[in-house]
């Protein structure tokens, strides 16, 4: 078939949207004939790295605005969304001008995926695909003290009012009412979507299980030690605060823990740290290449994901792939990913409950070494059968051939 692709976040070698992007594109391309719409800035990337490893059956296209347009997405504070919005109206005659000449049998709006901004390729007559749509994932006031600042209490509060006032929205609406099917991603946006219709239940991204093996799970008579970490950036939203107080309020001190990454609240931390004289195990190790990061799932006995709100977690899997088990909250894209037997959930009742949960968990593993090997192990079956790049295309193949 001939798919064109909405993929304004969409770059080789990267994690998070721009991965997904990428990743839907190539493997899709393996069958099929991809056409991709996407940002001028990540054509120096793309083009670079087709110039070292050519690739058939994908064809890039690429817009971009240098004026006022550009200044608002980089200078204006949360002003890539005025962008996204504005890049996804003036796509639409060039979409249109490839259509006229490809007799294109499929349209999915990819990326950016949360459900607020469908853009308006639903409109040009050719079978819409919507998805994998998340961002329905909102502010749980039981974990209000997550927060450093009461400002962000409040742009948290102001964004779940502004989620269901995005469900009146014109193009959100037709999209609803007129894709061809659509493609949900976690339980959180699933809920919150009118159950008008029937939806499609997919993760946005995944993992390819070949990238890397199980690590090696070296018995030793005596444990001193448990080794935690943390990959992924650092804003507000990522709730490591929860981690820091946990361990920090803790007597426990047999651990060590690297925190990987950069972002607003990583001073806060450093601060809570000292204050808790816990310098000592706990370490700051910035960004890392993505071989280095490898190292620590290795190296790490488990994975916390602390995350207030995520549509999946791509570390998550990352994690699980290395046979490293995550301990998560039980909520968003985590509580489908992670499983009583690759994991631990903790439900989220209070603020306290939740950082002495944590603690407890992380110290059952210390206790109990052989249950890292064993959820480890299951966590890796679970990637290679649920989570797998390979799977999630036979799902789209399934779901383009209902809709031919």
């Amino acid at each position: 078939m001939n798919i064109l692709l909405s993929a304004f976040a969409c770059e080789p070698n990267r994690g998070s949207e721009e991965g997904v992007g990428w990743n839907w594109a190539i493997n899709l391309a393996k069958n099929h004939e991809v056409f991709v719409i996407t940002r001028e800035q990540e054509k120096s990337f793309i083009e670079k790295y087709l110039s070292e490893y050519a690739m058939e059956h994908i064809h890039f296209y690429y817009f971009e605005d240098q004026g006022l347009m550009h200044f608002i997405d980089k200078k204006i504070p949360y002003g890539f969304r005025i962008y996204y919005k504005w890049w996804q109206k003036k796509i639409v005659p060039i979409v249109q001008a490839i259509t006229d000449c490809v007799d294109i049998d499929i349209i999915q709006q990819l990326t950016y995926n949360e459900y607020r901004t469908p853009g308006r390729l639903y409109t040009l007559g050719v079978p819409f695909v919507w998805g994998p749509i998340g961002g329905g994932h909102e502010y749980n006031a039981a974990l209000r003290r997550a927060h450093y600042r009461f400002l962000d209490v409040i742009l948290e509060v102001v964004r779940k009012w502004m989620n269901h006032r995005y469900l009146k929205d014109k193009d959100v609406v037709a999209s609803i009412e007129q894709s061809a099917a659509i493609l949900v991603a976690d339980p959180a946006t699933y809920n919150l979507l009118p159950k008008t219709r029937q939806y499609e239940r997919l993760l946005e991204t995944a993992y390819y299980a070949d990238r890397n093996p199980i690590k090696s799970y070296v018995q030793k008579a005596n444990y001193s030690t448990i080794y935690l970490m943390y990959a992924g950036v650092m804003p507000p939203r990522k709730g490591l605060k929860i981690i820091i107080e946990a361990l920090g309020e803790s007597d426990f001190r047999d651990f060590e823990l690297v925190l990987i990454g950069d972002g607003k609240d990583r001073k806060r931390l450093e601060q809570d740290v000292k204050r808790y004289k816990i310098a000592d195990q706990v370490k700051f190790l910035g960004k890392l290449s993505y071989d280095e990061v490898n190292s620590y799932y290795d190296w790490a006995d488990l994975f916390l994901f602390p995350s207030l709100r995520d549509t999946s977690g791509n570390v998550i899997l990352e994690a699980m792939s290395h046979g490293t088990p995550v301990i998560a909250l039980n909520h968003n894209g985590a509580a489908d990913i992670i499983t009583e037997d690759t994991g631990e959930l903790i439900t989220i009742h209070n603020y306290n409950q939740v950082k002495q949960d944590f603690i407890h968990k992380i110290k059952k593993y210390y206790e109990n070494r052989e249950e890292l090997e064993r959820k480890g192990t299951n966590a890796r079956m679970r990637i290679e059968n649920i989570y797998s790049w390979s799977r999630v295309m036979q799902v789209m193949e399934d779901i383009y051939a209902g809709i031919i």
